[in-house]
């Protein structure tokens, strides 16, 4: 199966970009499915939802809000439900300042695209430790099918699906292939109001492969090489890729 074929994407009525990763090619072995899933925000269930989600056989959610989203959006989860729901929430830097100059319409889509590159370039350095708990979480014995989730999918939640992919040696062009499905399933998030500029808006909310490339090159520079930064930055070393490769590998 492509890394970009639409068809990895479980569809939902109120829920978005939520998909499998089972399929992808990785160093020495392909990700089995039912393993990993990726989300937008879990609020949005609708009742025929939480039946499609119980059927995912997901045993901890790891969610990537800060406290305040998680309270204006508490995750709707199946009646009687035994999930874990790790929390490992964290706000960008910058990220109210660019939402704010998007509303005042002080900030045009040319300058969104640029403070959305310059965010992800930051954000596996500013938030290692939250990245390197979910890697670790992930050797969780027992813990799996995990789904990993923020408010659109997309950001805090590809930039830790891209960490994840490349632990697993998936290469940078099926990462980002994967990203970039996000755009086939967004829906509008509640940190924009009416007077925002809708071009900027666009540009916010779309998955630009250039943004999660500023955060893989980024990382390539610093360290030299996506390994070093896991090993060094986030304490995954090859003994945990190698235990990783083990559990979501065939």
């Amino acid at each position: 199966m492509s890394p970009a074929s639409p068809e990895r994407i479980i569809r939902f009525e109120g829920a978005r970009n939520v998909r499998d990763l089972g399929g992808l090619p990785a160093a020495g072995g392909t990700l089995r499915h039912r393993l990993i899933y990726r989300a937008d925000g879990l609020s949005r269930l609708t009742p025929r939802d939480l039946d499609t989600f119980s059927d995912l056989g997901v045993r901890t959610i790891v969610d990537l809000r800060y406290d305040e989203e998680r309270s204006r959006a508490p995750d709707r989860l199946p009646p009687g439900h035994d999930i874990r729901v790790v929390t490992r929430g964290f706000l960008p830097q910058g990220s109210l300042e660019m939402f704010e100059g998007v509303n005042r319409r002080r900030c045009d889509a040319a300058e969104a695209f640029e403070l959305m590159r310059s965010n992800y370039a930051r954000i596996p350095f500013e938030h290692a430790a939250e990245f390197a708990d979910v890697l670790h979480e992930l050797l969780t014995p027992d813990a799996s099918a995990h789904l990993i989730h923020c408010t659109s999918g997309k950001d805090r939640t590809g930039i830790a699906i891209a960490l994840i992919l490349r632990a697993l040696g998936v290469s940078v062009a099926d990462v980002v292939a994967d990203y970039e499905l996000s755009n086939l399933e967004h829906q509008p998030v509640d940190v924009f109001e009416g007077s925002a500029q809708p071009e900027a808006v666009a540009v916010i909310m779309a998955a630009r492969p250039e943004y999660l490339l500023a955060s893989l090159e980024a990382i390539d520079r610093e360290y030299g090489e996506v390994e070093t930064y896991l090993d060094r930055a986030l304490g995954f070393g090859a003994r945990e890729r190698a235990a990783l490769g083990q559990l979501l590998l065939d």
